[in-house]
């Protein structure tokens, strides 16, 4: 895990579901009072219906012209246009078990519960398979990103608890300062 002494006013968290970026993004905005955008609140109108491409498109990218946020998400179509203007990216890293378990016990925990993120509290097998599948499919997009913007943003790879308790700790620290 790298870790800088600057502090960023646009973050961008990625990972698998599960991993705990709307957890972290929370407590990064609040601990740094920087504005939070779940990218799911504006991709789920409801329950069952998303909005438009168009319409994401519109909402992300007035989002990410603002001067300081919090975003948290995969959307891996749009990951490349949120790093363009992101100053910090934070991937979090974590084995499928851990997030496949922390997936199933959110799900039984908010069972019939209205998500506050805005995504379904259903569960999909094709989203289980998505979440199975994830570092195959998104890890070298990934790598190949962070490599093509290394130059503009810090980029910090978390892959255990005690990386993140880490981070949280030293994030802290420097928004104290």
């Amino acid at each position: 895990m790298e870790v800088n002494n600057s502090t960023a006013n646009r973050i961008l968290i990625i990972g698998c579901p599960g991993s705990g970026k709307s957890t972290l993004a929370t407590q990064i905005a609040q601990i740094g009072n920087i504005p939070l955008v779940h990218l799911d609140s504006i991709q789920w109108i409801d329950n069952e219906t998303n909005t438009s491409q168009a319409v994401f498109d519109a909402k992300l990218k007035e989002e990410i012209q603002k001067d300081q946020w919090v975003i948290d998400g995969n959307y891996g179509r749009t990951m490349e246009l949120r790093m363009k203007r992101a100053e910090m990216v934070i991937w979090l890293d974590f084995p499928r078990s851990i997030c496949l378990y922390r997936i199933l016990k959110r799900y039984v925990k908010n069972k019939g519960k209205k998500n506050p993120h805005g995504n379904p509290d259903r569960l999909y097998f094709s989203f289980l398979r998505f979440v199975w599948n994830y570092k195959k499919e998104n890890d070298s997009r990934i790598e190949a990103l962070r490599g093509r913007f290394q130059d503009q943003l810090l980029f910090i790879h978390i892959r255990s608890g005690k990386e993140l308790r880490k981070f949280i700790n030293n994030f802290e620290t420097r928004c104290e300062l």
